[in-house]
């Protein structure tokens, strides 16, 4: 068995532990005598804590955690740069955006539109982007600038964080709401949630691997792949699409996490390399698994209340990324 096969199958196995021990963990912790004999009558209301809120809230967990880190290893391929993430280009940033003009609609029924309005602002956000990218563009290359493509995402993630501030300033007393939403948590996920965008989580992380030798490729840089036969513009657009799906599902779930799709990808190129077809399965399980360990913490360390999961992220994050920086040396960012 290869090494990377088995680093794959270690990270499935430290998956599903994650998995059971956030289903013990909680205000009310349950006991695995308990957990595996939900089905006597004596342990209903374990059963409903662990069905009804816990496993749904894992399952979103997974689903977003999962999404961002893939998001983020297409982004990183694509641009030729281990800085990239699904913020850098302004979709999260998209999606906090029209969450919060949902908060700010005066009819409490809005608020049940959360998670479409937030998908299709994310979705609308990269279209701009990738238009006002094609524009800077030369008119004679026949597919857009990397550089272009972050250039053109800073800007917009520049003015969206702005207008977002600007609502913040008048939103009264939604000002909570938007700030958890702002900080990113799974607090009252369920299973509605999980069934609205696991279908697009899905979807992209299939289309990421079947991509995958196409970002093997284009790692070898923009001559050499066009030398090979490969359509750099179709590459970019389909790319761009899926990391956009996958964000703006995650986004849509939980609000804005910082730090899944910067630092899951470094760390899964440290343990498994850079070819693309180890590579995006290894993220997707690791990002699943961080994020569950962190939303874990988030209801646990101070409960019954809870931290919301993107200031656990970024605590951790933070300091991993520093790590990775001065592991590798200045040109592993570059």
């Amino acid at each position: 068995m290869s090494r990377r096969l088995s680093i794959l199958i270690f990270l499935f196995i430290l998956l599903i532990l994650s998995v059971i021990i956030s289903l013990l963990s909680g205000s009310n912790f349950i006991s695995p005598e308990v957990f595996f004999n939900l089905g006597a009558s004596e342990n209903e209301i374990s059963r409903k804590i662990i069905l009804d809120i816990r496993l749904p809230r894992i399952l979103n967990a997974i689903a977003v955690g999962s999404s961002l880190s893939c998001a983020g290893i297409i982004l990183q391929s694509l641009l030729r740069n281990n800085l990239a993430e699904p913020g850098l280009l302004g979709i999260s940033a998209g999606a906090g955006f029209g969450a919060i003009v949902l908060f700010l609609i005066p009819f409490p029924a809005a608020i049940a539109f959360l998670t479409p309005v937030s998908f299709i602002f994310a979705l609308i956000t990269t279209i701009i982007i990738f238009n006002i990218a094609k524009g800077l563009n030369n008119k004679y290359t026949n597919f857009l600038s990397s550089n272009k493509i972050i250039l053109a995402g800073i800007a917009i993630n520049a003015l969206l964080s702005s207008l977002n501030g600007f609502f913040l300033l008048i939103s009264g007393k939604n000002l909570t709401q938007i700030i958890y939403w702002l900080s990113g948590g799974l607090s009252g996920r369920g299973w509605t949630d999980f069934y609205y965008t696991s279908g697009f989580v899905l979807a992209g992380i299939i289309a990421s691997v079947l991509l995958s030798k196409e970002l093997n490729v284009l790692n070898l840089g923009d001559e050499l792949s066009i030398s090979l036969g490969l359509n750099i513009k179709t590459v970019q657009k389909i790319s761009i699409a899926v990391s956009s799906l996958l964000a703006a599902a995650a986004v849509s779930i939980a609000g804005i996490i910082s730090f899944v799709g910067l630092v899951v990808p470094n760390i899964s190129k440290l343990l498994i390399g850079n070819d693309s077809r180890y590579n995006i399965p290894c993220t997707v399980l690791l990002g699943a698994v961080f994020l569950i360990v962190s939303d874990t913490i988030s209801r646990t360390v101070i409960s019954p209340a809870e931290i919301p999961v993107g200031i656990v992220t970024s605590f951790i994050g933070a300091p991993v990324f520093i790590w990775l920086i001065l592991r590798k040396g200045n040109n592993s960012i570059q």
